[in-house]
């Protein structure tokens, strides 16, 4: 996975710059093109001459106890929803692709999830990088960083349900530590891209 695509944030609350989360992709983009893609392609904003809101950077990840570690709520998985508008087919049509789908489910106790197969070697702390495939927010803009290995032992695997997992952290745990337990506002991303 040497030369597997990565992808950045670089993070900051308010003024203070937290500092870039790095995510490898491995064979995501073969795995799940459609959902690899337009990540991807928001990471870099270069269908932004399209629509100025095809990109992740000014986006917030959202701000309440239960995205706070520390709180009881706490759901140990950071979300950003994005600005609605695909890089990927046409900007306001959630993407679909059963048949990739399909390809890549793996069975855990309480359902299934797809992508890329969770193992604790494959990141640091565990860390990888979601897109939901139910609720409102599916085949969009939006992820989730979850921290399978860090959460305990009832979460685990159970929090990539009916999501598909693109990435895993390869650096930058320790902003993904402070951006999960600082209380002065919602994480936002400064710039983002391709590595």
């Amino acid at each position: 996975a040497e030369n597997a695509p990565r992808i950045y944030f670089d993070i900051a609350v308010g003024d203070e710059t937290l500092g870039r989360l790095v995510f490898n992709l491995r064979d995501s983009e073969k795995v799940l093109p459609q959902h690899a893609g337009n990540l991807v392609k928001l990471c870099t904003g270069e269908m932004r001459s399209i629509d100025p809101r095809c990109g992740y950077v000014k986006c917030q990840f959202k701000h309440s106890p239960q995205f706070v570690e520390g709180f009881p709520q706490y759901r140990w998985a950071h979300i950003l929803d994005g600005k609605g508008r695909n890089a990927v087919g046409r900007p306001t049509e959630r993407i679909s692709d059963p048949d990739s789908l399909r390809a890549c489910t793996h069975s855990i106790y309480g359902g299934v999830y797809y992508g890329l197969e969770y193992s604790d070697q494959m990141s640091v702390e565990g860390v990888v990088l979601t897109v939901p495939l139910v609720g409102a927010y599916r085949g969009s803009t939006s992820f989730s960083i979850v921290r399978v290995g860090e959460s305990p032992q009832e979460w685990k695997e159970r929090l990539l349900l009916n999501s598909a997992v693109l990435g895993f952290l390869e650096s930058g745990v320790e902003v993904l530590h402070e951006l999960a337990r600082q209380t002065k506002g919602p994480p936002t991303i400064v710039a983002s891209g391709k590595m």
